[in-house]
């Protein structure tokens, strides 16, 4: 039997992407964000398309399939990979209308696919949570040198002493590391820094003007099918005793809520069945949390249990 894929949480990352967001011209954060970035593994979106074929393959011989890679798109047209740090962000990735398998890809892998692809702008981590792009030119720099940010600041650094000494005027630089001081060098990292913001700023409007389109024609995210598929994954959960589901918010992100009633019981492990059972039949990402949580309150206290284990488990 195949292995099941390994838990892909990137902690590291995600406290230094939230670092460096708070000052985007300090070179430290900026630094730390990088190697992390370098040293972590990515939950990627794919498809497997088949490939036509003039005849129709024998029998016991393997069809051919393509990869294809799933891109986000900003107003501009540009197009750029998303990339998540664990299973919570990507949840959020929820459309009912694609269905992707989750390929795990570390920066070397992103890097050769970019490169190999001349459309691809960059890449954006977590797009829609707290998310940060790393544009083309900087994947390709830093790829071309084995991640060795050390290597990279100096091959820069020699460059750019090199044309100053021919008098010609400096090279664009292709990351956010600073090179040796000077006016020059400052201002190629401020227009870095620029294209940076403004890729993120591209997709978060894309981002906002796609929820916009869609939120007058949103049906209710909570089904017949999708509370079907709960209570047959929750009746085989013996801790769970109730459960309650909603539609809601936070930070303009939609998600269900779904408060369960089940006392020393691990939480995160009924999400993740609940996740791998009935995430097909929800447009919506779910959030899990106990019903006795500040959040589930008003949940509790309003709204009656779509899920109930009777005395004895008997429906």
């Amino acid at each position: 039997m195949p292995e099941p894929m390994p838990k892909i949480t990137n902690p590291v990352l995600v406290d230094a992407m939230a670092t460096f967001k708070l000052d985007l011209t300090n070179a430290e954060h900026e630094r730390t964000f990088l190697q992390a970035a370098l040293e972590a593994k990515y939950l990627i979106p794919v498809k497997a398309e088949k490939v036509e074929t003039e005849a129709p393959p024998a029998e016991g011989e393997r069809v051919p399939v393509r990869i294809v890679f799933q891109m986000m798109t900003n107003q501009q047209g540009d197009k750029f990979m998303p990339a998540f740090t664990d299973e919570v962000e990507l949840r959020k990735n929820r459309n009912p209308n694609e269905v992707f398998q989750i390929a795990v890809m570390n920066f070397q892998d992103i890097y050769r696919f970019i490169k190999s692809q001349e459309g691809v702008k960059g890449a954006v981590i977590n797009p829609f949570g707290s998310n940060l792009c790393l544009i083309r030119q900087q994947i390709i720099a830093l790829g071309d040198v084995g991640g060795d940010l050390d290597k990279l600041q100096e091959l820069r650094r020699q460059a750019l002493e090199a044309r100053q000494a021919q008098g010609q005027p400096p090279i664009q630089m292709h990351t956010n590391q600073q090179a040796a001081p000077s006016v020059s060098a400052e201002k190629q990292r401020d227009a870095q820094q620029a294209a940076i913001r403004q890729a993120m700023a591209d997709l978060e409007a894309a981002k906002a003007a796609a929820q916009e389109g869609t939120a007058a024609e949103e049906e209710n995210p909570i089904t017949d099918e999708l509370i079907d598929a709960l209570k047959a994954t929750l009746k085989k959960q013996k801790a769970v005793k109730k459960a309650y589901i909603k539609a809601d918010a936070e930070n303009d992100e939609r998600f269900l809520l779904i408060a369960l009633d089940a006392e020393g019981a691990d939480i995160e492990e009924i999400a993740a069945a609940l996740t791998s059972d009935c995430a097909d039949y929800a447009s919506l990402p779910f959030d899990c949390v106990p019903a006795s949580n500040i959040r589930a309150k008003e949940l509790v206290n309003s709204e009656k249990p779509f899920y109930e284990k009777k005395r004895f488990g008997i429906f």
